[in-house]
């Protein structure tokens, strides 16, 4: 038996030269795993860019795409391929669908490209990455029923799918999975880069090129009624977000000024008791806008419980047989009771799904 005294060389804490070189290894592994991904995605990329030339050679290599994953490898026959393709000939030959299929492949060449890249090398992307969502805005009002495809992650698009290209992208946070997720690329993506102290320029040319983005996919749509929302709603609350930015970098007088002018202008708006309680906090000292850091925290923390929310609720949705169950249970203790069992069973109550409900637990 060992002295009380005496700690095994297995509970001592690690030196600091022993965590640089474990450090290292980690850094050498993440490398490692990083030229991996980039050596399988690498044939993806080549067929990308090639594909993305043209709307002609979108077209064909969607077909090619299309063809492989839901006729050759399900081993189904050429004539089933050749019937569906002239059965929808006239959309997939469109010009509407081809363009869009050439702007999801520009956005799948900038995904691997960012997934090769350590994380704070992205930044590097982001002009492009803008340039391109710009082009996206630019087409959508004349993309039909296409539209879609812009909105749809690209990920789990045919032209991914044949790559297997998902299982390659598990490492790529803070990335969009679709270009016109305006609000989502510039939270995760390219904001974050700019809120510190000394890119405050940045920053706000970042708000403004987002406010200016949202204000013509908004147009796009081509409704006097979601105009008109995102004008009295959406606008005013992207505002004050880009003045609690301004606050937090120390850029008070601009703030404020502008923060007691929007309130004045938005007095009937659904945010404006929390605004004036917070803007009369701020000019009295009495709160603090807090850092970059702060809001930060709160942004992913608020991200988090919406991607927990959504799981629960697909797995819900994902398994209509068991909440078929559960509601046949409401259904029994609803009709059944214990009065001396002269209730009979509801007539709508499902036995079977009640006993499947149990196996399960």
């Amino acid at each position: 038996m060992l002295p009380l005294g005496t700690i095994s060389a297995q509970d001592q804490p690690l030196t600091a030269t022993e965590k640089a070189q474990m450090l290292d290894t980690i850094k050498k592994i993440k490398t490692g795993v990083i030229k991996g991904r980039s050596g399988v995605n690498s044939s993806a990329l080549s067929a990308y860019r090639a594909a993305a030339t043209s709307a002609t050679s979108a077209y064909d290599f969607y077909l090619k795409c299309y063809k492989e994953i839901n006729f050759t490898r399900k081993g189904a026959k050429e004539s089933e391929y050749r019937d569906w393709r002239t059965k929808n000939k006239d959309y997939l030959s469109s010009r509407e669908h081809s363009s869009a299929r050439r702007l999801q492949l520009q956005f799948l060449i900038l995904t691997i490209r960012a997934a090769n890249l350590e994380e704070d090398e992205r930044e590097s992307l982001i002009p492009e990455l803008i340039t391109l969502m710009d082009n996206c805005i630019s087409a959508y009002p004349y993309l039909g029923k296409s539209k879609r495809i812009l909105s749809a992650a690209a990920t789990g698009s045919t032209f991914a799918e044949v790559y297997d290209l998902s299982s390659t992208l598990v490492g790529l946070k803070n990335w969009p999975r679709s270009p016109m997720d305006v609000s989502g690329i510039y939270e995760s993506t390219i904001m974050p880069n700019y809120r510190t102290p000394d890119r405050v320029k940045e920053l706000m040319q970042a708000w403004d090129k987002r406010i200016s983005q949202e204000i013509k996919l908004v147009a796009a749509a081509n409704s006097s009624e979601a105009e008109a929302d995102f004008t009295n709603k959406t606008l005013p609350k992207l505002k004050w977000l880009k003045y609690m930015d301004m606050l937090r970098a120390g850029k008070n007088r601009e703030a404020l000024t502008s923060m007691v002018t929007l309130v004045r202008s938005n007095p009937d708006h659904e945010d404006i008791d929390t605004w004036l309680e917070e803007v009369e906090g701020y000019l009295s000292g009495k709160l603090d806008p807090g850092t970059f850091e702060d809001a930060e925290k709160e942004r992913k923390a608020s991200e988090l419980a919406k991607q927990k929310t959504k799981a629960s609720s697909d797995r819900a949705t994902s398994n209509p047989s068991l909440e078929d169950a559960r509601k046949a249970l409401e259904g029994l203790n609803r009709g059944g009771g214990r009065n001396g069992g002269r209730r009979g069973i509801p007539d709508d109550v499902d036995l079977d799904q009640i006993r499947d409900l149990f196996n399960r637990r």
